[in-house]
C-alpha cells in the first residue's frame, strides 16, 4: 500500500460499481446517492487515517457522476483514466478473463503502481459550453443527414408528397434548433469574464474565427493550459506513430490518432485557411514540402502547430505577434 493514500479500483457501470481494495474480493455497490455513501463509509474503515484515492475508468457521464460525488466526501481523491491504459495494463498481467470484479481488481493494481493524477471537474462555465457545443456538433450530424436524405428524394420516382414535407419542416425544425444553441454558445463567452477574454486571444490567429475558439475550449478544457505540448498533441491524436524495429522492420511513419478525433476534426479547415492568412503556418507548410514530405503530412504537421500556438497564446495571456511571442 501507498504510505501516503489508499487506494480503491473502482469498475463502474450504469446502476452498480464493484470497488477493490487490493486484498480480499471486490464489493458490490448500487450507483446512486444511497450506493456512494456505503462505498465511501466502507474505504474509509479499511483505510484507517489514509487520504482515500479512488481509481476508475474513464465511462461517460458515469464515471464523472460518481467521481463528482465522491469528491464530496471528505479527504478523497479521484484519478479517471483512459480506458485503453487499463486493458493494456490487464494483458500485462496476463488476464485471461474478463469480469467486472476482475476489472476493479485491475484498476486496484493500475493505481497502486502508476500513481496517476487526480482528476477535478472543470468549472462550471467549461461544462455548459462543451454541453453546448456537443448539441450544436449533434444537430449539425443530423442536419446533414436531413439534407443528403433530401437531394435522395430527387430521385426517388412517386414520392409521396407527405415524405416531401415532413423532410422540409424537419429540415427547418433542425436549422431553427441549431441558430439557438449557436446563440446561447456566444452569449455564454460574452458572460463569463474568463472565456471572452479565451475566445478573444485565439480569434488573433489568423486562420481560427469565433466558431473554432468556442469549440476548441470546448475540446480541450484544461488540457490546453495544463499538460505540456507533447501531452496536449497525444491529446488530439497528432502524435506520430513509428514501426521501426531493428532491420526488419521499418515501416512507415503515421499519424496516431489515439486521441479525440473531434479535435482534430475541428481543427482541419482553420488550418487551411490559415495556409494563406498566417506566415508562420504558411512557413511551416512550405518547409515541409521542400522536404520533400506528402502534402497531407505537412498539413497534419500545421494542425499541430495551430494547435500549439493556440496552447502558447492561452497559457502567455497575449495576442497573435509572431515577432514578439515565441508561439511553440
Amino acid at each position: 500500500m501507498s504510505k501516503e493514500r489508499f487506494e480503491v479500483g473502482v469498475d463502474v457501470g450504469q446502476s452498480e460499481v464493484w470497488a477493490s481494495l487490493g486484498s480480499g474480493k471486490p464489493r458490490k455497490f448500487s450507483h446512486d446517492q444511497a450506493g456512494v455513501k456505503q462505498l465511501y463509509r466502507w474505504a474509509k474503515e479499511k483505510s484507517g487515517e489514509l487520504l482515500l484515492h479512488f481509481c476508475m475508468e474513464a465511462t461517460g457521464v458515469y464515471s464523472q457522476s460518481l467521481a463528482v460525488r465522491l469528491l464530496g466526501c471528505s479527504r478523497c481523491e479521484v484519478s479517471i483514466i483512459n480506458p485503453a491504459q487499463i486493458a493494456a495494463y490487464a494483458k500485462a498481467q496476463m488476464r485471461r478473463s474478463k469480469t467486472d470484479q476482475i476489472d476493479a481488481q485491475v484498476i486496484w493494481a493500475y493505481a497502486e503502481s502508476q500513481q496517476p493524477r487526480c482528476w477535478q471537474p472543470e468549472r462550471q462555465a467549461i461544462q455548459e459550453l462543451a454541453a453546448l457545443v456537443a448539441q450544436a456538433d449533434a444537430l449539425k450530424k443530423t442536419q446533414r443527414s436531413w439534407k443528403n436524405r433530401q437531394h435522395a428524394h430527387q430521385y426517388r420516382p412517386a414520392l409521396p408528397r407527405i415524405v416531401q414535407q415532413t423532410s422540409a419542416k424537419v429540415e427547418r425544425m433542425l436549422e431553427q434548433e441549431l441558430e439557438k444553441v449557436q446563440k446561447e454558445i456566444y452569449r455564454l463567452c460574452e458572460t463569463d469574464a474568463e472565456l471572452e477574454r479565451d475566445v478573444d486571444l485565439l480569434c488573433t490567429i489568423p486562420g481560427i474565427a469565433k466558431l473554432t475558439a468556442t469549440r476548441l475550449l470546448a475540446y480541450g478544457k484544461s488540457a490546453l493550459t495544463e499538460r505540456s505540448p507533447k501531452e496536449l498533441t497525444a491529446h488530439a491524436g497528432l502524435a506520430p506513430r513509428h514501426r521501426q524495429s531493428g532491420t526488419s522492420l521499418k515501416g512507415r511513419s503515421r499519424l496516431c490518432k489515439q486521441g479525440d478525433a473531434r479535435i482534430r476534426f475541428m481543427l482541419y479547415m482553420p488550418t487551411i485557411a490559415a495556409l494563406s492568412c498566417n506566415p508562420i503556418i504558411r512557413h511551416h507548410y512550405q518547409r515541409h514540402l521542400a522536404n520533400h514530405k506528402p502534402k497531407m503530412v505537412a498539413l497534419m504537421a500545421c494542425m499541430k502547430k495551430l494547435l500549439l500556438m493556440a496552447q502558447a497564446i492561452l497559457i502567455s495571456r497575449q495576442p497573435f505577434n509572431p515577432n514578439l511571442i515565441p508561439l511553440t
